[in-house]
């Protein structure tokens, strides 16, 4: 009987070793949809018999729709514990695996990591994807590109289209600054301001090299170690801690790029924005939506205590909360596709199923090990 990988979702079409005649050869490939535990177990209870599951491939969005690999998953009477020696993730988030229970029984997890790659060519792909998505949400925070074309989409007018936000009644020439009638609210440059990037790993590293060398921002980060020696861009280290929350209010944006985990959870609530230059401030999230507290939000929102809120990922994903949906001057929101390029969803696909032959090989390379959680 052939080793059997279980694909969760669909792989990339294109892929090289998917259709290489190795693979193809070694291997029996299964594939189910996720979509309920029930359904997922009366799969894997068909084809028991029939199939040695060694690992399984789990592309986008994996076991996403039930919550996570769960503990109840993993101890399932079905679930193929005894022969299953791997999984590999397409995406980089790995919150809803029970580490601990793929570690009792002897199964390495591996997710999406770009920082080692072979070519020059693949280092940092996902990341940089990711902050050309975060650079658009911080330039809607100052410029308000998008609230402004859809006013000229609806006119067709430029005059008109500029006057918006002056309220002027006649159709004279406005420079198209203002974005309130009371001057409250207006359109700036991001060149000169503060950004603190919570969370820098490869994608909070991209967002700082986007949005100093594109946008002319001054970078400010924090990560759980202290560098060992000064950064050469001049970027400047802030450590998680009481203190930090005295510095926040010098920031014009503030980028949230961390995992989702209990010590995150609500990081960013009415406590810490009532530390935050509030009415300038322009806060993107695209690290968990559990990260953010969405009540406080869409009360400082309300309540005109932030300039702007940029979101790819959502409290209640796949939901989206109303306000967000609603709000068109205030809010940018983009359906949690930061790395969605044509490049990571290859990539991603080769590095998962590279994994799973060097796991069952026996022998990781830096790369895969690089990716490896458990």
């Amino acid at each position: 009987m052939k080793p059997t990988i279980l694909f969760v979702a669909h792989p990339d079409d294109r892929s090289q070793i998917l259709h290489s005649k190795p693979f193809q050869d070694r291997f029996e490939c299964l594939h189910h949809e996720v979509t309920t535990k029930e359904s997922l177990y009366s799969f894997l209870k068909e084809h028991s018999k029939s199939h040695r599951i060694v690992a399984i491939y789990g592309g986008y969005p994996a076991f996403h729709p039930l919550g996570g690999l769960t503990r109840e998953i993993i101890y399932n009477e079905w679930f193929p514990r005894e022969t299953l020696q791997c999984l590999a993730l397409c995406s980089r988030g790995y919150n809803g695996f029970d580490l601990e229970a793929l570690r009792e029984n002897g199964i390495m997890l591996f997710n999406f990591q770009d920082q080692i790659c072979d070519t020059d060519s693949e280092r940092d792909q996902g990341g940089n994807d990711v902050a050309d998505c975060v650079l658009w949400h911080v330039l809607e925070g100052f410029r308000k590109f998008s609230f402004q074309q859809e006013i000229l989409r609806a006119d067709g007018d430029t005059y008109v289209a500029r006057n918006h936000g002056a309220m002027k009644n006649d159709n004279s020439w406005e420079f198209g600054h203002r974005l309130s009638s009371d001057g409250s609210l207006l359109v700036r440059s991001p060149r000169g301001k503060k950004c603190l990037i919570l969370g820098f790993g490869s994608v909070g590293q991209q967002i700082a090299y986007k949005l100093h060398h594109g946008l002319g921002m001054q970078i400010h980060y924090c990560r759980r170690t202290e560098p060992q020696i000064p950064d050469a861009n001049g970027w400047i280290y802030h450590s998680f801690d009481d203190e930090l929350k005295a510095q926040l209010r010098q920031f014009s944006v503030i980028v949230v790029a961390l995992p989702g985990n209990s010590d995150t959870y609500h990081l960013i609530d009415k406590e810490f924005l009532s530390h935050c230059d509030g009415p300038n401030l322009t806060l993107i999230n695209v690290g968990r939506g559990s990260i953010v507290n969405s009540d406080d939000i869409e009360s400082a929102l309300q309540r005109r205590q932030l300039r702007h809120f940029g979101a790819d990922v959502f409290y209640r994903e796949p939901k989206v909360d109303q306000l967000l949906l609603q709000e068109h001057k205030m809010v940018s929101i983009t359906p949690h596709l930061g790395s969605s390029t044509e490049e990571v969803f290859y990539q991603s696909c080769e590095l998962a199923l590279r994994n799973i032959i060097e796991c069952l090989d026996g022998s990781l390379s830096r790369v895969s090990q690089a990716s490896r959680i458990v």
